[in-house]
């Protein structure tokens, strides 16, 4: 007798593509939607859209403010609809604590997944800070306040994992640090880089051209390195405030051979932006591991990342598949030079880098999805697992290693029955949804 699938629902901000595709990796473990709140923002190119298919939804009458960030008030009929047995949601925000009220008293189990906090007032910014007890006492003791009762949190990475124990408060078997699923089936295709000296060797810059990615620093660097190395040409991500300095500082350097990535058609020919590159750099302030790291090792490339990049550790080893910087031009340029005396080691570290990643395909992180997750579903004949039991399982580094900054908050009173009577707890949670909702 076959057993009955559970279900799962994500909800996110955007319909990234690759959480797209992830969807479809997913429904060999679970009967599986994907609900979003918006399919695309202004703050990525058109080619990010993607079809949905049937288990991938944008929720109507989604409202974003810039204190509240996304409601819906869909997501109550979706759930009434869909009748998920698990429910993953995309940051702690205040609409998503009223939602994890919700439904633990429908019985549906509860997983938020967050990269770290910045203590910053925009995503963008170049700060690597993050949100500490000691810095901001009020907004971690909310945070543990009203997700506390999550039954589990997917940390992007072990410094999301230490600040939601240390700083926020929540338990050590509470959160495991889970792998963000990603798009790199076509990546593993591609050659690796056989080059010899003088070879044409293009540097890639994937990373939106933002603060704390400092496409200007790349620039510089390599302004300094083209008078000795005029064989390297160097391509630019087209999206991102920074754009118009770029392209001033190209224009005032007179700098040649340097484009930007407009011609991208389509989400599935981005891989081809990488296949035709060499070398990725990102020189950051601030990064919990960009996806486009994991896309760069898949391809074979070169790696160059500064030290300020996190969630790194499993699959970047300085000197075996990558080379590791200061968040500087000279640094960075001095990490370059090492490739580009050395063409050779492109091939070395494309082959190390290719093995490093093999277990960011979107299958295997289906598989460790689902073993996580059974962990707080009932067994087949006992019931709820006993955490305890969990515990070693949860331990385990199951990641190798954006997008999730916070919602709003509204009260919801008749929509399906939302319980009405409070306890003292749950007055003192709705005046801290109202608290955390400050700008």
């Amino acid at each position: 007798m076959n057993a009955v699938r559970q279900r799962l629902v994500f909800l996110s901000n955007i319909a990234a593509p690759y959480q797209v595709k992830f969807c479809d990796a997913l429904q060999t473990h679970f009967e599986t939607e994907f609900w979003f709140y918006e399919q695309l923002t202004d703050r990525r190119p058109a080619w990010w859209r993607v079809p949905l298919g049937e288990r991938c939804k944008v929720l109507g009458g989604s409202v974003y403010t810039r204190r509240l960030n996304y409601v819906s008030l869909d997501v109550f009929k979706q759930i009434h609809r869909f009748k998920p047995d698990v429910l993953l949601l995309g940051g702690f925000t205040p609409f998503h604590a009223l939602l994890l009220r919700y439904a633990r008293w429908l019985g549906i189990k509860v997983i938020v997944l967050s990269e770290p906090i910045r203590d910053v007032d925009d995503e963008d910014a170049g700060s690597d800070k993050l949100l500490t007890r000691a810095s901001a006492p009020r907004k971690t003791e909310l945070f543990h306040t009203l997700f506390q009762d999550t039954d589990l949190l997917f940390a992007m990475g072990q410094v999301a994992r230490d600040q939601f124990v240390d700083e926020f408060g929540f338990r050590a078997d509470q959160v495991v640090n889970a792998p963000y699923p990603i798009d790199i089936d076509a990546h593993f295709d591609h050659p690796l880089r056989l080059k010899r000296p003088c070879d044409p060797i293009r540097i890639l810059f994937a990373n939106r051209l933002v603060d704390r990615y400092q496409p200007l620093v790349a620039l510089e660097a390599y302004r300094q390195l083209k008078v000795d190395y005029p064989h390297v040409s160097l391509a630019l991500n087209r999206d991102g405030h920074l754009y118009e300095a770029c392209r001033t500082f190209i224009a005032t350097h007179g700098l040649e051979d340097v484009t930007f990535l407009d011609q991208i058609e389509s989400w599935d020919a981005l891989h081809l932006v990488y296949q035709s590159s060499d070398i990725l750099v990102l020189p950051a302030t601030y990064s919990n591991g960009n996806l486009t790291i994991v896309e760069a090792c898949a391809s074979g490339m070169g790696v160059i990342v500064s030290h300020h990049v996190d969630n790194v550790t499993r699959h970047l080893h300085e000197g075996e598949n990558c080379f590791k910087c200061e968040p500087t031009a000279a640094s960075l340029a001095s990490a370059l030079k090492r490739y580009l005396d050395d063409p050779q080691l492109l091939w070395i570290h494309g082959a190390m880098s290719k093995q490093h990643v093999a277990h960011r395909q979107n299958r295997v992180t289906a598989t460790t999805y689902r073993a996580l997750i059974q962990t707080i579903l009932p067994s087949d004949t006992k019931g709820e697992h006993d955490h305890g039991q969990a515990h070693a399982a949860r331990r385990s580094d199951a990641s190798s290693t954006r997008h999730l900054e916070g919602e709003g908050e509204r009260d919801f009173h008749d929509s399906l029955r939302l319980p009405t009577r409070q306890s003292g707890s749950s007055r003192r949670r709705s005046v801290l949804l109202c608290e955390l909702a400050r700008p």
